[in-house]
């Protein structure tokens, strides 16, 4: 997602400049962009984000401009298959809906709300009605609810707010926003469908600030680390007991240093279910000292550097202090990154940036099916 859209269109309707909001709501087969793509139109026509370029763009750019006129969200839908998408340039064979909504459909105090959970580095929900399935009816203030990580709600969905709330808790984890349908007289996700245009359909989109990744040491790789990864749009931190290493100077793209002793230090990191830990220290006792805490935590992503049989017997390590082997080769990334035979630093920072990208766009599920082959050739050790 363009990660400005929100405080963009919070500075335009503070001057009274009108907008619209075009968001991927549903996105199938090899659609281009990710599920969580927004682009911003403004109503002189300029635009912030993107939605997947090309003709395709330029349909949502000219709904957005009428949208931008007379007030009313829709919901327009593109196959990208080559049939109906050869001439359009995008012969992607997908599908994508997107929902496009004037800049009034965000309460003030709602966005204010979206905001503050960004620039507070937290997690929250929102939740977004798409489309009134048939029997229902939905005034304009209640279309959209956030949720925050301490489960309070702001701004209502009467008839679903529980259910919107139980899913919460997930999609922050995983960071996947996810388009809810619900049926009358069956208000249940994941129903039979009957007819997609008699479903009320919800899309609900983790509120997140960008993704922070914590470097445990300050080496050669872990500046590749933080290069890469900062290209692909998340934070960096860097945790070392050498100040030398960790600073602004060779670090200039690192928000944050914590600097000290393992483990004394851990107590002032502050690690949440959307946090990536990479353990790439100078020495393996340190790296076990630090995944023992790690696998304590939260994090979203846990990795290790190192060959396999230097994993194997830190795991060995931690399993005889009472940790369950099954759950530690599942949570933890290692050998650490994507298997593309990298050797050197530049080509194992990259790697590495790409299993987070992996990881933050098709979620925990796929990410355990593309890394089977690191678990099975353990397990044959173990």
């Amino acid at each position: 997602m363009s990660k400005d859209v929100f405080k963009e269109m919070s500075e335009l309707k503070e001057k009274g400049t009108r907008g619209a909001i075009a968001t991927v709501v549903s996105r199938k087969g090899s659609a281009p962009m990710s599920g969580d793509a927004k682009m911003l139109v403004r109503e002189d026509g300029s635009t912030m984000g993107t939605v997947g370029g090309g003709c395709l763009e330029a349909e949502v750019w000219q709904t957005a401009m009428n949208i931008i006129e007379d007030g009313s969200p829709e919901k327009v839908s593109f196959d990208l298959t080559a049939d109906e998408a050869g001439d359009s340039g995008h012969i992607c064979g997908g599908t994508v809906e997107i929902f496009i909504e004037p800049f009034d459909a965000y309460d003030p105090g709602l966005l204010a709300e979206i905001l503050d959970v960004r620039n507070r580095g937290q997690s929250a929900v929102l939740a977004t009605v798409v489309q009134v399935g048939s029997g229902k009816e939905s005034s304009p203030g209640q279309r959209k609810m956030l949720v925050k990580r301490s489960g309070t709600m702001i701004g209502e969905i009467p008839d679903f707010a529980a259910e919107i709330w139980r899913e919460s808790g997930q999609i922050m984890r995983q960071g996947q926003p996810s388009l809810m349908q619900f049926w009358a007289g069956d208000d249940r996700p994941g129903a039979k469908r009957r007819s997609a245009g008699d479903a009320t359909e919800i899309f609900v989109e983790p509120i997140t600030a960008q993704p922070l990744v914590y470097l445990f040491g300050g080496g050669h790789v872990s500046y590749c680390v933080a290069l890469a990864a900062q290209m692909a749009g998340f934070r960096i931190a860097v945790v070392e007991d050498r100040p030398s290493f960790a600073n602004k100077e060779r670090f200039p793209m690192a928000e944050s240093f914590y600097v000290g002793e393992h483990p004394a230090i851990f107590d002032e990191i502050p690690v949440d279910e959307s946090n990536y830990l990479t353990i790439i220290t100078r020495g393996h006792a340190n790296d076990e000292i630090i995944l023992e805490w790690a696998l304590k935590t939260p994090a979203r992503y846990i990795g290790m550097i190192g060959s396999k049989s230097k994993v194997l017997l830190t795991y060995r390590h931690l399993r005889d202090k009472g940790f369950d082997m099954d759950e530690i080769i599942r949570r933890v990334h290692a050998p650490i990154g994507l298997d593309i035979g990298a050797d050197s630093p530049g080509e194992i920072g990259i790697s590495i940036a790409a299993e987070f990208i992996r990881l933050r766009r098709q979620g925990e599920e796929a990410m355990q099916d593309a890394l089977s082959s690191k678990k099975i050739n353990l397990r044959k050790k173990s």
